[in-house]
């Protein structure tokens, strides 16, 4: 019996750790000693960043000039980049500076350059400042007022990004010595990758800045004593339909002002008005703020015998009191023609533009809020 229970002991302890299985932490390995341990960086790691606001780390090349009490700051002004020359493929980019702020400031020589490869590290760029072969050699300081623009041509050659070389993700450029680097913004890609050869030229003056026009109101009141300007908004504006900056003098919507009847859509007795008044001398230029088809038959006398109407993706847009038309009835114009001059035709508050919006064939009771397609901005 003592015999045979020995074996059977030891088939039934084997028999028990095959059913226990592998355990579920790996053999204990031996440390390595200090003189040979080596780190394995893990393919998951997450990728080192650079923060967005370090931009000092990436420039390859500083800027040419010293910064100044009148130099551009970079939280005064906005980059952005244009692509030029696309027949060579666009390995040539306009970086444009716009200065937004309200004071003067001045950009000299050639900016800084560096960028962010996709790891976020410094992108290792072959960085050179020189003008364009055949252009004007000479460094310029351009001063820029505000909204004012300046611009610097940009060109890359050499190893361009692709399978093995890491690419461009932001591109910064310097104003001057001492400042932070700006990030220009692009909708574009740029084929620029480590190893690449830059060369960025001067700043040079972008086209001129045009000085917001005169706005002359006319009088603020009809020659029997109404009251022409029925809206607090003493601003003038500029828009795509008219030359010049003119003040509002009716806006759309209920009025106090005595030329339209009592409304069920508006409290205390007031009248709609189904467009926009905008004080206007005679023979002001009224222009085509889109393109589309004349109409100029079946409108009514109330707005004149000049009246016009543009029909465009479904719309009609009235310009009403128009001293003389430059188009014909059935023409197609483009954004930007000529439609006619202003006037007072059929107009008892004198002369202005009256633009009003409405569906396709509708009639005035359907007229929408014309403020965007008006699209008015604040002259400075």
């Amino acid at each position: 019996m003592r015999r045979t229970s020995v074996p059977l002991l030891v088939t039934l302890l084997l028999f028990l750790a095959g059913c226990a299985g592998p355990t579920d932490e790996p053999a204990a390995q031996p440390s390595p000693s200090p003189s040979t341990a080596t780190t394995t960086p893990s393919v998951d790691a997450p990728a080192t960043t650079v923060p967005a606001d370090a931009t000092a780390d990436l420039l390859a090349l500083p800027a040419s000039g010293t910064s100044t009490a009148r130099s551009c700051a970079p939280e005064d002004i906005s980059l952005a980049l244009t692509p030029i020359e696309p027949a060579l493929g666009h390995r040539f980019t306009r970086v444009a500076l716009r200065n937004d702020s309200d004071s003067t400031c001045v950009v000299r020589g050639f900016p800084g350059i560096g960028g962010r490869g996709e790891s976020g590290a410094p992108l290792d760029l072959l960085a050179a400042q020189r003008q364009r072969t055949g252009e004007d050699t000479r460094v310029h300081r351009v001063t820029l007022g505000p909204a004012g623009e300046a611009y610097a041509n940009l060109e890359w050659t050499g190893d361009l990004a692709g399978a093995e070389t890491e690419r461009l993700t932001v591109l910064v450029l310097q104003l001057a010595r001492g400042q932070e680097p700006v990030a220009a913004t692009t909708t574009e890609s740029l084929d620029i990758g480590n190893g690449t050869t830059v060369r960025i030229g001067p700043w040079e003056a972008g086209p001129a800045v045009r000085a917001a026009p005169a706005c002359k109101v006319g009088p603020r009141r009809t020659p029997s004593g109404v009251k022409r300007f029925w809206t607090k908004d003493k601003r003038c504006s500029t828009s795509p339909w008219f030359a010049g900056a003119h003040r509002t003098m009716i806006p759309y919507g209920c009025t106090r002002a005595p030329w339209y009847p009592a409304s069920s859509r508006c409290a205390g007795g007031r009248g709609f008005h189904h467009g926009l008044d905008l004080d206007m001398p005679k023979g002001t230029r009224v222009y085509a703020g889109v393109s589309g088809r004349v109409v100029t038959r079946g409108l009514g006398s109330a707005y004149g015998n000049r009246a016009v109407i543009l029909r465009s993706r479904g719309r009609d847009i009235l310009l009403g009191h128009l001293r003389s038309r430059a188009v014909k009835h059935g023409e197609r114009v483009r954004k930007g023609d000529l439609i006619g001059r202003s006037g007072a035709r059929g107009a008892p508050d004198g002369p202005h533009l009256h633009l009003e919006v409405r569906p396709a064939r509708g009639s005035y009771r359907d007229a929408v809020n014309p403020r965007r397609v008006a699209r008015l901005t604040a002259a400075r």
